[in-house]
């Protein structure tokens, strides 16, 4: 089995407190990386020949993939339950179970009073479902995207490295770092 491995960097993430990182990593996870402060789901269709394209939602600021916050306090047990409540919502069922495919860690070293999460590291692993697996179509508004139709609108989210690495096969940037894989860091 691969290794995850870091494929981008965005240093001094204007989202996050001053000094502070935004982490992509990629590849297969057993255990969703530790703290964990919001899942999302990638329901992942193939098109025949065609591309393969993946579910996004609706939001005030465009298409997003399903997305599920935690509580501060969720361990793993309260990752596996979030993801698999954020399934049911989508799908109106559970069937297969979705599989960690890659996270986005914030990098904090010095937390503001507006940061509420987790320091040093905040995780928001992305769990994919092919939805042939899944066994059906979803339940909620939204549309199915390919990575061309869907760059423009939704290239600055976080978790689009992960997204175009899984479906795309590639990596997001040349000479992807090859970086140490993550380890569990509990607060």
């Amino acid at each position: 089995m691969s290794r995850p491995r870091r494929i981008a960097t965005t240093e001094g993430a204007s989202w996050l407190p001053p000094g502070s990182d935004a982490e992509v990593w990629v590849g297969p996870l057993d255990e969703p990386p530790m703290p964990t402060i919001i899942v999302r789901l990638l329901l992942v269709r193939a098109e025949g020949d065609g591309p393969s394209t993946f579910f996004t939602v609706p939001t005030p600021r465009g298409p997003d993939l399903p997305t599920r916050r935690l509580p501060d306090d969720s361990g793993r047990e309260g990752v596996r339950d979030a993801v698999l409540r954020l399934t049911h919502e989508v799908l109106g069922r559970v069937g297969a179970a979705p599989r960690c495919v890659g996270f986005v860690r914030n990098v904090v070293r010095q937390p503001d009073a507006a940061y509420p999460h987790p320091t040093p590291w905040a995780h928001v692993p992305v769990f994919a479902l092919d939805a042939a697996e899944a066994g059906g179509e979803p339940v909620v508004d939204g549309r199915w995207l390919d990575l061309d139709t869907a760059r423009p609108a939704v290239a600055a989210r976080h978790w689009w490295p992960i997204a175009r690495h899984l479906i795309g096969g590639r990596d997001t940037a040349a000479g992807a770092d090859e970086a140490q894989p993550p380890k569990s860091c509990v607060q």
